[in-house]
């Protein structure tokens, strides 16, 4: 009933590799930030927690699925496996 079931498993057969398909609009999106090539160092306080251009690439995407807020912003990133990606 059970196919091949091992507790001490250390791998998993499933593909966790994502890509989007092919004309999607996270691929523009992900190509248009690239080549700005943003490198800004941090000037003031500590340093950032965060890359700049993956924070570009997510807002651009929730402003193509029209979210505007922070709120659903940060929804719409765990939600959404585009917008991860």
């Amino acid at each position: 009933m059970y196919p091949n079931y091992n507790m001490n498993q250390l791998t998993l057969d499933i593909s966790t590799s994502f890509e989007p398909k092919e004309n999607h609009v996270a691929l523009f999106i992900n190509e248009l930030v690239a080549s700005l090539q943003i490198k800004q160092p941090y000037l003031f306080g500590r340093p950032r927690e965060y890359d700049l251009g993956a924070m570009m690439k997510l807002v651009l995407f929730a402003y193509t699925r029209k979210t505007f807020t922070i709120r659903k912003i940060n929804r719409l990133a765990e939600e959404n496996l585009y917008a991860r990606w």
